[in-house]
């Protein structure tokens, strides 16, 4: 029974970390390196590995509400395409409201479904707000940074979004695995050693990063969000884990062209504050009764 149950950890760990950073390590490298893409695939790809093979019923065109981040993730890519492309300033942020509106749409429809329509727009609608409240922070910060340095010396500003994400989305997992559903929990896992694989290869490669922090944004931002509506995480604890996304953004819009020093420094109290965070929600959230 213990060899079964340590197989089954391993099993488990191996979904939610390994495979996934690998994922991203192999797909940033070829995305960045070999075909001069934005190297955000890499994350997208490590996501989607850990998302197949942690939702074992994955299905597309998706049936249940966890499919649909496979949509998510296509809508991510076409986000990054509009904001890149689109020179017109309404245009541009009139067509990133629509795609984020409809990402959080699906996902939080087959749920919200039962209540009607309205509720449906409204959490979309909310949820798209969040969004490109996070896009406007970040949108002078990404134009600033979006190559590196073209001396040696490698910088890790660029890299401070998709690393605030990295930290938030680890920070959050065992908040939600512990307190809802373990399903979601470990989604966040392997968004986050994706993350740390497509931040790894992007550092030592010095990829170039336009809006790369808006798919990890849509994805983490769903995946909180759909614990309060599909497992049942109190509100106040979705807030809280949302609202520790914007620490890396609003600290890097006070500086600029921030120094390896400083960024480390803003890495530190973004750690501080998901810690923080997270320990005040395992709080809230422990169950009564033993975990085994």
């Amino acid at each position: 029974m213990y060899e079964e149950a340590s197989n089954s950890t391993i099993l488990m760990l191996l979904h939610t970390a390994v495979y996934p950073f690998l994922a991203a390590l192999i797909v940033s490298i070829v995305a960045g390196k070999l075909l001069r893409a934005s190297s955000y695939l890499g994350y997208l790809g490590g996501f989607i590995v850990g998302l197949g093979l942690i939702h074992s019923g994955l299905s597309f065109p998706p049936n249940q509400a966890i499919d649909y981040y496979s949509v998510t993730t296509l809508i991510g890519i076409a986000s990054v395409l509009c904001l890149t492309l689109i020179n017109s300033l309404t245009l541009r942020f009139s067509a990133s409201f629509v795609l984020f509106g409809l990402s959080f749409y699906f996902l939080l429809n087959p749920v919200l479904k039962h209540s009607g329509l309205v509720i449906s727009l409204s959490w979309a609608f909310s949820c798209a707000i969040v969004t490109l409240i996070y896009h406007l922070l970040i949108q002078e910060k990404v134009q600033e940074t979006v190559k590196f340095k073209t001396n040696n010396e490698r910088s890790i500003s660029p890299l401070l979004l998709p690393i605030g994400l990295m930290i938030t989305a680890g920070a959050a997992a065992p908040v939600i695995s512990i307190g809802g559903s373990l399903l979601i929990g470990q989604l966040l896992g392997a968004l986050g050693a994706a993350l740390f694989g497509d931040v790894a290869v992007s550092y030592f490669i010095k990829a170039t990063k336009s809006h790369s922090a808006i798919p990890a944004f849509l994805i983490l931002g769903g995946l909180i969000t759909q614990s309060h509506v599909l497992a049942d995480i109190p509100l106040n604890v979705m807030l809280m884990l949302v609202a520790s996304c914007f620490v890396t953004p609003l600290a890097t819009a006070l500086g600029n062209k921030l120094s390896n020093k400083q960024s480390t420094f803003i890495i530190i109290g973004q750690t501080i504050v998901s810690i923080l965070i997270s320990g005040l929600s395992l709080w809230l959230v422990w169950p009564e009764s033993s975990l085994y």
